[in-house]
């Protein structure tokens, strides 16, 4: 693919309309999502979603497709690269002893600036 089309989707992805529903958390962490793409790449690659939901899975993935041009492997891995920024978020958090006084179901409020596209 050449580099024009490449930066198209990063254009597209960055340019991502809001999206719907309750925002997803992750772990101990109440994201604050910057980019709706995020939001969504995040949502579509959770684990065995394809396999527990695959309704949902399918709805989420084209209209990602739809708003981005891109494939199913590019946003998944964006999805991957997401949630590994938030996995070490939080343990980087933990570490520092942020997290220690949450009871219950309580979350930290945590904000994500928009993540560089992994295509």
């Amino acid at each position: 693919m050449d580099t024009s089309t490449q930066a198209q989707k990063r254009q597209r992805a960055t340019t991502f309309p809001s999206a719907r529903g309750a925002a997803p958390t992750c772990g101990l962490l109440e994201v604050q999502w910057d980019s709706p793409f995020d939001r969504l790449c995040f949502l579509v690659s959770a684990p065995d979603l394809a396999l527990k939901n695959s309704r949902r899975y399918t709805t989420l993935l084209a209209e990602l497709i739809a708003g981005s041009g891109c494939t199913e492997d590019e946003i998944l891995a964006h999805g991957h690269k997401v949630r590994a920024y938030l996995f070490f978020a939080q343990d980087r958090l933990s570490k520092d002893g942020q997290l220690d006084g949450l009871t219950g179901k309580e979350k930290r409020t945590y904000r994500l600036p928009a993540v560089a596209p992994a295509f």
